[in-house]
């Protein structure tokens, strides 16, 4: 932690961004989240894939990102390991999503290189992985939670719009699907909304004004 902290410092200097850099945002478990480092999370999409509410400040949303991967970090050392390939095509497909350009002018803004971005893809790989060990069991979904969805949501759903309702037999794997998907979903915030309130963090969110 020290060896980032000093390196974070020196790159500040030369690049005459110390203010910037040495604003710490929060501490997690020890682990420190600069204000560049939400900036540059936001910046780049590099938080959550979710939208962010209309007037809310994205930083926001980025620093909850960068603070979940931490605390679940701290505790999945199973999910420790990157191959370089991995960590390659990553950067590859940010680049490609924003286009040439507009990723360049993203890095020129920030005086980064794109090196300066694996530990950040790095930290979101290890993250998603960390997730995928925890709840890659099967979820179970009953039948009679998929006829439920499919009379009380799906059918509704489908008159709303002005289409005819597909046979439950022809839908019923696809709702299975989506009913298994939200409850990963909500098991997932669940259990890394429990790391959060056992760990130790301390928001200095003054810095984000």
């Amino acid at each position: 932690m020290m060896k980032r902290i000093v390196l974070l410092t020196l790159l500040a200097a030369a690049a005459g961004l110390a203010q910037t850099v040495n604003c710490l945002v929060a501490v997690v478990n020890g682990e420190i989240i600069t204000l560049l480092d939400v900036e540059v999370a936001a910046e780049f999409g590099l938080g959550r894939e979710a939208s962010v509410e209309t007037g809310r400040d994205p930083r926001l949303a980025a620093l909850d990102a960068l603070i979940d991967r931490k605390v679940v970090l701290d505790l999945a050392q199973e999910a420790r390991g990157i191959d370089p390939g991995e960590l390659a095509a990553a950067l590859a497909d940010l680049r490609r999503g924003f286009g040439e350009d507009a990723f360049a002018a993203k890095l020129v803004k920030f005086g980064l290189a794109e090196k300066d971005l694996e530990p950040y893809l790095r930290d979101g790989l290890l993250y998603d992985r960390a997730l995928a060990l925890r709840f890659s069991a099967t979820i179970p979904v009953s039948l009679t939670e998929v006829e439920r969805h499919y009379r009380d949501i799906y059918v509704p759903e489908q008159t709303r719009l002005g289409k005819a309702a597909e046979p439950l037999e022809r839908v019923a794997e696809r709702i299975e699907s989506l009913l298994r998907e939200e409850r990963r979903t909500k098991q997932t915030a669940d259990w890394v909304r429990d790391l959060r309130k056992r760990a130790n963090i301390q928001l200095k969110k003054d810095c984000l004004k």
